[in-house]
């Protein structure tokens, strides 16, 4: 059997916020679970050492089995709690780090993925606020064409969520198309299967929607339990958006 690949590792760019949580890796195949912890590590190469333990122990993976989430420990990753306390954060502003995933990681078959995958970053200041549609840049399409509606975020939002979390509708019926993430998860574009009416289209972003270090539009994920609670934001966002 051929071996298997480990055909993209998310997020894409090489500057991540110190308070990252999560990476995506995408394979060829299923892989061999329960044994990510052996075949996963993280160096901190501004000290020349592993980091200990970076790794949340629950393995995540999609139900085809070719996708993993790799969190670092939450625990780790909020400021004062007991687990940041006592082992510090996985990443230190300023810092650089490689993840490795080792080349003797076997598929479901058993096969070996061969050769050892790495992904160099830069840790830069932590994210703690929550999203905003805001600072969004939606560029319409034009109407009577499959042009691409794209959607300009400030900074790389979470990769998975961006492919769930965002709907576009017209006169109240999801439209469908094809949807990719684009320059460093940092644009959202949607294709779609019949060309743009000249009518308003509502863009509905679920509030669950993150960035990077787990802030929503629903909330920061670090919640002050003793700050006043703002009030709930409904489940969805809408933007609207006229095709020129």
């Amino acid at each position: 059997a051929a071996a298997p690949k480990l055909l993209a590792v998310y997020p894409t760019g090489d500057r991540l916020p110190a308070n990252h949580l999560k990476f995506y890796l995408v394979f060829s195949e299923p892989m061999e679970s329960g044994v990510f912890l052996r075949h996963c590590r993280l160096v901190d190469v501004t000290h020349g050492r592993e980091v200990e333990a970076p790794f949340r122990e629950t393995e995540l993976w999609s139900p085809d089995g070719r996708r993993l989430t790799l969190w670092f420990h939450p625990g780790r990753q909020k400021t004062g709690v007991n687990l940041n306390l006592e082992f510090g954060p996985v990443l230190n502003e300023g810092g650089d780090y490689r993840l490795v995933i080792d080349g003797r990681w076997p598929s479901a078959h058993g096969v070996p993925l061969g050769d050892e995958v790495t992904k160099s970053f830069h840790a830069v200041p932590p994210l703690h606020e929550q999203l905003t549609v805001k600072n969004w840049q939606v560029h319409p399409p034009t109407a009577g064409t499959r042009e691409p509606l794209r959607i300009g975020f400030p900074q790389p939002l979470d990769w998975a969520t961006l492919h769930r979390m965002i709907r576009v509708a017209a006169s109240s019926n999801i439209t469908s198309g094809e949807l990719t993430v684009e320059r460093g998860e940092r644009e959202w574009r949607w294709v779609p299967a019949q060309p743009w009416a000249a009518v308003t289209h509502e863009i509905r972003v679920d509030t669950a929607l993150e960035d990077q270090a787990g802030n929503s539009l629903a909330r920061p994920f670090e919640v002050n339990l003793l700050a006043p609670r703002a009030a709930p934001l409904t489940n969805v966002v809408v933007l609207a958006f006229t095709p020129r």
